[in-house]
């Protein structure tokens, strides 16, 4: 008399099979989540920096740094406030802050050169060390070490 089913053998393949595929999708979804993390922190940097492009044309010069932060007439802008001018021009809604710090990830870093500021350079951690923008910053006034950073058009990264 046959029996109808499966050995245990074949249970163990295709559970085998099975757990070989996950590990492969869960490895490649973990990939995306950082580069697409990375995305946004370059997008965020890459806004910011075009409102500070509009302030200088407004100004002639752009926002002191105090501690990695933005400031405007001594008010310093915390990271996710506003930026806005003295006459309550908003050139930034919501200054783009760092969403991933659980993942190890430094707080953004704004930095300006000059009296009066005639460069600036935003800097982030990227995740993902492949990236063809990827590199090493360590700017004098930022607590963190970077690995990105935006830059305004009369400067490099290096003059930070």
């Amino acid at each position: 008399m046959k029996k109808n089913g499966f050995t245990l053998i074949e249970l163990l393949v295709v559970i085998t099979i099975m757990s070989i595929l996950t590990i492969i999708t869960v490895a490649q979804f973990v990939t995306a989540q950082r580069r697409s993390r990375d995305v946004a922190r370059k997008a965020d940097l890459n806004s910011l920096s075009k409102a500070l492009l509009v302030y200088y044309a407004d100004y002639g010069i752009f926002p002191e740094s105090e501690n990695g932060k933005l400031s405007i007439g001594g008010d310093e802008i915390d990271w996710g406030g506003e930026f806005v001018d003295d006459e309550d021009y908003v050139y930034m809604k919501v200054v783009p802050q760092e969403n991933y710090e659980g993942f190890g990830q430094p707080t953004y870093c704004y930095v300006a050169n000059g009296d009066p500021p005639s460069q600036f350079a935003l800097f982030s951690g990227l995740e993902n060390e492949e990236d063809s923008d990827y590199g090493v910053f360590s700017p004098s006034d930022c607590a963190d070490d970077y690995n990105f950073a935006v830059v305004s058009p009369n400067a490099t990264a290096s003059d930070f």
